[in-house]
């Protein structure tokens, strides 16, 4: 049977979920056919792989419509995402369905029970006869046919009968993007209920800013890696890398160029290591020791090279 091949999802974990469900019935172990379930792990990998290359484009725009038929959220960004463009999955609101727990009633079945007003607890309504015409019965549109009604309204649809359900797609974020920008995504363009307006929030980083089309990078280099080290392990939007310990010898910040964020025009902005040279509060007396006999060794070297006066603080170049 092969129909699992006209079967529609509307996210990863819907696909994942149903693999995980029918794969085990169609395991030769099992009394599967062999090709069959190598068919089916076949399929599994190309509907994946379909379901994550579809991307959807979407546009910024200078502000949302004060009226209209749309939905206003917040959508979250991390600085790599906005960095870097590419592809975003967001959860998008698509039909109502009836609450499977309360049956559209809206109420908690656990909840107390009380008669009907509405039908007097018959579940049904009485139509008024008409001349020559046979009597008529409705069923209750409060208590829908039950004849009574619970108190408390149910948890999972909020009182409201009817559950929104949602489907995943992709979004390609477009480059340049800034906190508080507007995104426009069509309902025509994803199948969502209506159209959808996001603004963009950039989440907070760790050691990460983005600033006037640069990316700044924050760090604290501790003073003794810049003196044993030659090389700084620094973070970049690609990873770590290493630069030469003498670049922090100078005032911050260092540039990187076109290691930023991406731009509208397609370049991409500098990477600013704004870093400081950290030396600790309390240093053992142990360290400090050793500390000091290795000032004693580089003050003799630098007043024999370079005329440095340890009163003054200066240097006298030959």
């Amino acid at each position: 049977m092969n129909n699992y091949k006209y079967k529609k999802f509307n996210s990863i974990e819907e696909i994942k979920k149903y693999f995980r469900r029918k794969i085990k019935s169609l395991h030769p172990d099992k009394g599967g056919d062999k090709e069959e379930f190598l068919n089916f792990i076949s399929w599994y990998y190309q509907t994946l792989q379909k379901f994550e290359d579809t991307s959807y484009k979407v546009h910024i725009v200078k502000n949302y419509p004060a009226k209209g038929n749309y939905i206003f959220s917040i959508l979250e960004f991390t600085v790599e995402e906005i960095a870097l463009g590419g592809k975003k999955k967001i959860k998008i609101p698509y039909k109502e369905e009836l609450c499977k727990f309360c049956k559209g009633t809206g109420k908690s079945e656990k909840s107390k029970k009380k008669k009907c007003n509405f039908c007097k607890g018959k579940g049904i309504i009485e139509l008024h006869k008409s001349f020559n015409k046979n009597q008529e019965f409705l069923k209750c549109p409060y208590c829908k046919g039950l004849g009574y009604l619970f108190t408390n309204e149910c948890e999972f649809c909020g009182g409201k009968g009817r559950i929104r359900k949602e489907k995943e797609v992709f979004i390609e974020i477009p480059k340049g993007l800034k906190e508080g920008d507007i995104l426009y995504i069509p309902d025509k363009l994803i199948g969502s209920i209506c159209d959808l307006y996001y603004e963009v929030n950039i989440l907070p980083h760790p050691y990460f800013l983005l600033r006037n089309g640069n990316l700044i990078y924050k760090c604290k280099i501790p003073f003794w890696e810049v003196i044993l080290n030659k090389e700084i392990i620094i973070m970049t939007l690609e990873g770590k890398e290493k630069l030469p310990s003498k670049l922090f010898t100078k005032d911050p910040p260092i540039v990187l160029k076109e290691r930023g964020p991406f731009l509208k025009n397609g370049k991409r902005g500098d990477l600013l290591i704004d870093f400081q040279i950290y030396v600790p509060g309390n240093i053992p007396q142990e360290a400090k020791r050793i500390i000091s006999k290795a000032v004693e060794i580089l003050q003799k070297i630098m007043e024999e090279k370079n005329g440095f006066n340890k009163e003054g603080r200066n240097f006298t170049y030959k």
